[in-house]
């Protein structure tokens, strides 16, 4: 399948849930032009292994040949992104720093509360096909504690109610009826900016 995107031009960005130097290198053997390594410190659908960026990162680095690497989870700051360059990173995927933005469709009132918060006040819980996390609400909390009773991965699946409470609690701003996940680098956030500006920030130090 990779060939037949490749034979008309277009790049293979490959980005696994549970990135392993094994699929790593079968991605890169199949002709992908960009490997994504995603750390547990991102939002949404985590992976299943608790390896945070900055550890999965050298791990898929050293795993493949020449394929470029991109960091992915908690990098929201020119902090962060020099660290994944450093740990031989060839660029970044940032997502939360995105929702953040000016232009983002967020609900401002979700902006707002995400501004007040850090990495210390999301929630983790189970759920298909492993976790998720989510800043603190009616719904989330719910979530929470139906995990720590005991509920099944299945069940709090049906619970969260998949995309359709994520709209509800993301885009629509309701966090008593739908959940809002987002990473780790929340703590790196303090303010709201232009996506030109985060762009700016984040390369700082990389400008010539």
């Amino acid at each position: 399948m990779f060939c037949d995107f490749k034979k008309r031009g277009i790049k293979i960005v490959y980005r696994s849930l549970n990135p392993t130097p094994e699929n790593a290198r079968l991605a890169e053997k199949y002709g992908a032009d960009i490997i994504v390594a995603t750390g547990f410190d991102e939002g949404g659908t985590l992976p299943d292994k608790v390896l945070g960026t900055f550890s999965i990162v050298p791990l898929i680095v050293d795993s493949v040949g020449h394929t470029p690497v991109m960091a992915a989870g908690g990098i929201a700051d020119h902090r962060a992104f020099n660290a994944a360059f450093a740990l031989g990173a060839e660029g970044v995927y940032c997502g939360t720093a995105f929702l953040m933005s000016k232009e983002s469709r967020m609900a401002e009132n979700v902006k707002e509360a995400v501004l007040k918060a850090n990495a210390q006040d999301l929630l983790l819980f189970r759920t298909i096909p492993a976790y998720y996390r989510s800043l603190p609400g009616s719904f989330a909390n719910t979530l929470v504690a139906m995990d720590k009773a005991g509920a099944t991965n299945a069940e709090l699946g049906k619970k969260m109610g998949g995309f359709a409470n994520l709209r509800v609690g993301m885009l629509e701003g309701d966090m008593d009826s739908g959940y809002v996940s987002v990473g780790h680098g929340i703590s790196q956030i303090n303010e709201i900016k232009s996506a030109k500006e985060i762009i700016d920030a984040l390369c700082r130090d990389f400008k010539n």
